[in-house]
């Protein structure tokens, strides 16, 4: 009788451990267009298509697009938007920061990736920010077309092997 309890006891507990990762959205489920505020006044930030969302679904969950720009596996799409630029962009790129309130909090690790404007529409990171109090995440655009930012939470920055920039902290 005992082994027959234990085992049923244990084919309760796999199908309990189970349910969580049935029940968690798919990544284009979480896949979501968020409005990104700029603080420069010469950027304008608008809701994408359905089609630039899907293919900036698609590209951030190949496991090798994000091995080749150094973004760590564990990121997550948090957000997209269309960016566009009125003025002239200065040698060396325009700087831009974005208010991330919306997707991430302090100790969070933001990359800001950037669609290349002409084919084949390569994507790189135009900006990588443990984000502070201030909640802010700066990319440097030499042109301007879709943005994404991915997100590595804070409890995983450290385990992701990635430093500030300036500190050199987790």
């Amino acid at each position: 009788m005992k082994k027959l309890y234990k085992l049923l006891m244990a084919a309760v507990l796999i199908t309990a451990m189970a349910l969580p990762v049935v029940a968690a959205p798919s990544p284009e489920a979480e896949t979501r267009s968020t409005k990104v505020t700029a603080s420069n006044s010469n950027v304008i930030p608008a809701e994408p298509s359905k089609e630039l969302s899907d293919e900036v679904a698609r590209v951030t969950s190949d496991a090798q697009v994000l091995k080749d720009l150094n973004v760590p596996s564990d990121a997550h799409l948090a957000a997209v938007v269309d960016v566009s630029f009125s003025g002239t962009i200065p040698v060396g790129g325009q700087s831009v920061e974005f208010d991330v309130s919306a997707f991430a909090k302090k100790g969070d690790l933001v990359y800001i990736l950037h669609r290349q404007p002409t084919s084949p529409y390569t994507w790189e990171v135009v900006g990588q920010t443990v984000v502070g109090d201030n909640l802010k995440a700066t990319g440097t655009f030499t042109s301007f077309s879709p943005v994404a930012f991915m997100v590595v939470d804070a409890s995983k920055v450290r385990s992701a092997g990635v430093r500030a920039p300036r500190t050199g902290e987790y």
